[in-house]
């Protein structure tokens, strides 16, 4: 069966409407063909949100109006950036940068979601976990306001905050994680629009190919921001320029990702480097139980 052929049937794959002869001729060519298997994804994500904006209304709209009426921003100086954080009663709701001024911010928050900002001060309980990232320092507890995102966006973006300071994860690590380990471009668009940086800790996931990659506030800004968490983001480079991936342990007989923190308590003597998860286990090593570093279709190729 051809994409063409194939693309015009997804939507008939998702709500369960095809043959079954048919529906496995769509189902074989999706598990061969990467480009058909993310716009599949993509619909799967487009079909989420239209349920979402079809929902019924709330028996009083009273609450939903008076919560998007309340919701203000404040503008902080930060390490000679101007931060502008928009929140509300149930915490931050966007992070974001840049040299406006408090007027051109509001109206550009207008123009885009139609809400009316009031500026205020930001409770030091919302400002105080942007000051500590900025210093290289955990967040700590900080309430955000995810009400407006799809579940999937939520869960990508909840499975990224328990990344450790100082530790780095690939994108189709969190794939992974959130139980679509082909959903790496979705993933990779959920950090590009997310919508709190610095607390839901965006800049620690790196691409599959290893180094640091791209980033909303520059890369610059995820290099210095990694550093200041202590990442040793010169040996990522070094490591990815040379394809490699993985640490094991002679000792241990286990591999990491080159951030956890138990690969870096291994002795130089004792490292081994891996290009992928597939070499590592040919060598006799296992993955940490901590990190997490080898996929379920990694897991599956060494079964096989």
């Amino acid at each position: 069966m051809r994409c063409k052929t194939v693309l015009t049937r997804i939507d008939a794959l998702r709500t369960g409407e095809l043959e079954p002869v048919e529906k496995s001729e769509v189902e074989q060519h999706l598990g061969t063909c990467r480009s058909c298997e993310d716009s599949a994804h993509d619909l799967t994500a487009l079909a989420s949100l239209t349920r979402e904006l079809s929902l019924p209304p709330a028996r009083s709209c009273a609450e939903s109006v008076c919560g998007a009426v309340r919701a203000s921003f404040a503008v902080l100086e930060l390490d000679g950036r101007r931060i502008f954080v928009v929140f509300s009663g149930r915490g931050i709701r966007t992070i974001t940068t840049g040299d406006w001024t408090p007027e051109e911010f509001r109206a550009r928050h207008a123009s885009r979601f139609g809400t009316e900002l009031e500026q205020t001060e930001l409770p030091e309980e919302l400002r105080d976990p942007i000051v500590r990232v900025l210093r290289g320092e955990e967040a700590g507890r900080c309430e955000v306001d995810l009400s407006e995102l799809t579940e999937f966006e939520k869960a990508v973006l909840e499975t990224i905050r328990r990344i450790p300071k100082g530790e780095v994860r690939p994108y189709g690590w969190v794939a992974e994680q959130v139980g679509r380990p082909k959903a790496v471009r979705a993933v990779g668009n959920v950090m590009a629009r997310n919508p709190v940086p610095l607390i839901l800790p965006c800049h620690r996931v790196v691409p599959n190919a290893g180094g640091l990659g791209n980033y909303g506030w520059g890369p610059s800004m995820k290099r210095t921001l990694l550093q200041a968490e202590g990442v040793p983001v010169e040996e990522l480079d070094a490591l990815a320029s040379k394809g490699l991936r993985y640490v094991g342990s002679k000792t241990t007989g286990i591999f990491c990702f080159p951030t956890c923190r138990d690969a870096r308590r291994i002795r130089p003597d004792n490292r081994v480097l891996f290009h992928d998860a597939a070499e590592a286990a040919e060598g006799g090593f296992r993955p940490c139980k901590r990190c997490l570093p080898a996929s379920r279709a990694s897991r599956a190729s060494r079964a096989s």
